[in-house]
């Protein structure tokens, strides 16, 4: 609200000659002329509270509207079939098949046998791609005593003293076993000729995966049993390290550029020596290629594997000039297959191990020699719970617009003026608001309209289907206060959609054949609408009448909905195209003009008490000379 007595920023200095308070009277004088000021801003805030209380109702249509009619809503949208065509499925044996029905689906048994699953071609290298743990010179035990060795074993350290007892390769591998656990870790000569090159590696079949060596706290272990920190201390490859750094452990060569160049189904790569392994296979796994290349730690060991499943030729790869496939072993290679299922005693070959026929999609999982049965029924608890979601929402919605148009109005509560507000706490002004604000859509024709169109929609009868509402159990409450809200015989509703599924999906979702769809409703006359009307179910109904009221689209009339059209949506190029903000804009323009108004008004005061303040003066200059003369 604009603040009073903000009309003049002239200085002035006043009383000078006569002592009168003239800031003061003019004050006062001015009150009186505020009072029609006040009002003015009064009844725009008025209409603004209007426009946002209309605005927060739109709000709640919409939010109405986006969950339960909305083709993106997925969940709940009562205006599609498939929302009334839930199935849940069962199968003999969910390892070997599983079922997933869709709105296409009808129930029964299907018997399935799973001769084959669909397989992707891959390649795979040996188990062990990195030499072993090698030593570069003869164990000195004796140099060892009094030190400590660090074997990290799949992420677990694990310390091995070394002491005066240990004097060859058969007193570590004791220690060593004293320390993880025997039958993990083998200790060799490297050569085999009792030269004393230590190679250390994890025994067979021992489920050992990684193996790191580091000096413990003691000493340098390591120095003494011939091994150097710029060797190879672990058994498998750190996929952070370069294409540089792996060649020198893996031995492949670069191409005369200094590049690793493959071609992968088609696809050319080319990584220089400074690229990771990582990175390497991060450009290979998102490209066009199709395949995934991975580096297994446990294993040590790569494999290349097609995207998709099936047989045919999906894996082809070559190089040019560089050694990095034939050096890391990679020489396997498995052929996909396709997957074998017979359904209902008919045979269907597939490149995947998803297929979908007549609705069911089914997930093959494992193969067998035995027959499947797998079951399809209606799901008469989904289709219940989404049905009853919708009517509570619908109940909240009008249990809220009804208390909106029910609240009454006291005209003794209005806007503040700044005045006012001074002399109040923000507690107190903020009660004193909210009471302002109640009422303001006390009776409303507009939202009057709304629910008696949506009660009276709901009870009409749909054009070609058998059931109404009332017949599927769900009928409008006998107590008075509950003001058309909905109530819903749970035992009557469930035995209608088990014996009657089609009747009870038509009810809610059946479209008009003359005029269908959800865009074309704002443009019909209303002798198409009353066509549209008797055709379709009762979510259309539903839908239709809230577009006539919060539609921001364009439609006959070149108009948008009703309650758009009267107080807009934010976001939306109607937020400052409406009647009620029009009608804020003439108030605020009144308001400027009767703000020039009283600034002339004031100025006026002040001239007359300025001219009143030189008359004075002149007189009491007379006086003095006059009385000078009698002196």
């Amino acid at each position: 609200m604009t603040t009073i007595n903000s009309y003049s920023t002239t200085n002035r200095i006043t009383g000078m000659v006569s002592g009168l308070d003239v800031d003061s009277i003019v004050e006062s004088l001015m009150e009186a002329e505020e009072v029609p000021l006040e009002k003015l801003e009064q009844k725009k805030e008025l209409v603004e509270w209007k426009r946002d209380a209309y605005r927060e109702v739109s709000n709640l249509l919409r939010a109405f509207a986006d969950k339960y009619l909305n083709y993106s809503s997925s969940s709940f949208n009562m205006l599609s079939q498939s929302t009334y065509q839930q199935y849940s499925s069962t199968s003999t044996a969910e390892s070997i098949v599983t079922v997933t029905p869709d709105s296409k689906a009808t129930t029964g048994s299907h018997t399935v046998v799973v001769s084959n699953l669909a397989t992707a071609a891959s390649c795979q290298s040996s188990a062990g791609v990195t030499a072993a743990i090698t030593a570069f010179s003869t164990a000195d035990f004796d140099a060892a005593v009094g030190s400590s060795l660090v074997l990290e074993i799949d992420g677990t350290e694990y310390t091995v003293a070394l002491d005066e007892s240990i004097t060859g390769i058969d007193d570590l591998q004791k220690a060593i076993d004293e320390a993880v656990g025997s039958g993990k870790i083998v200790v060799s000569d490297t050569n085999g000729d009792g030269t004393g090159y230590l190679t250390i590696a994890k025994a067979e079949e021992s489920g050992i995966g990684t193996i790191t060596l580091s000096n413990g706290d003691e000493g340098d272990a390591l120095s003494a049993l011939g091994f150097s920190s710029i060797d190879d201390l672990s058994n498998y490859l750190d996929t952070a390290d370069t294409l540089e750094t792996i060649a020198e452990r893996l031995g492949f060569d670069f191409d005369s550029g200094g590049n690793v160049n493959l071609t992968i189904n088609g696809v050319s790569f080319e990584f220089s020596k400074s690229t990771t392994l990582e990175s390497m296979m991060d450009e290979i796994n998102t490209s066009a290629a199709g395949v995934t290349m991975k580096y297994r730690t446990n294993s040590d060991s790569f494999s290349l594997t097609a995207n998709n499943t099936g047989a045919g030729n999906t894996l082809r790869i070559s190089e040019s000039g560089s050694t990095f496939i034939q050096d890391i072993g990679i020489t396997g290679y498995t052929s996909g297959e396709d997957a074998v299922v017979t359904i209902d005693g008919e045979k269907y070959t597939r490149s995947s191990n998803s297929l979908t026929l007549d609705g069911v999609t089914y997930s093959l999982k494992a193969e067998s020699t035995e027959t499947q049965t797998v079951s399809i029924s209606q799901d008469t608890d989904a289709v219940y719970t989404k049905i009853t979601s919708f009517i509570e929402a619908y109940n909240d919605l009008i249990d809220s617009i009804n208390n909106t148009i029910s609240e009454e109005y006291d005209r003794d509560y209005q806007p503040l003026t700044d005045d006012q507000k001074a002399e109040m706490s923000d507690d107190e002004i903020e009660a004193w608001e909210e009471k302002a604000k109640t009422g303001l859509l006390e009776d409303d024709t507009t939202l009057t309209n709304l629910l008696r169109n949506m009660r009276t929609a709901l009870y009409e009868s749909v054009s070609g289907v058998s059931v109404n509402l009332t017949e599927i159990g769900i009928s409008t409450s006998s107590n008075y206060q509950d003001k058309g809200k909905l109530v819903i015989d749970e035992d009557a509703l469930r035995e209608a959609i088990e014996s009657n599924p089609a009747g009870v999906m038509n009810l809610f979702s059946q479209q008009s054949t003359t005029y269908s769809g959800t865009a074309s409703v704002v443009n019909l006359s209303s002798a198409q609408r009353e066509i549209r009307t008797g055709e379709e179910g009762l979510a259309y109904r539903i839908y239709d009448i809230l577009q006539d009221n919060i539609s921001t689209n364009t439609g006959i009339g070149n108009t948008k909905g009703i309650l758009i059209e009267k107080a807009g949506l934010e976001d939306d190029s109607s937020e400052y195209d409406n009647l009620l903000t029009s009608q804020i804009n003439n108030y605020s323009e009144k308001i400027e003009a009767m703000l020039k108004k009283l600034e002339e008004k004031e100025n006026n005061y002040y001239e007359k008490y300025s001219l009143m303040e030189t008359y004075i003066n002149q007189m009491n200059n007379q006086l003095n000379t006059l009385l000078s003369y009698l002196e």
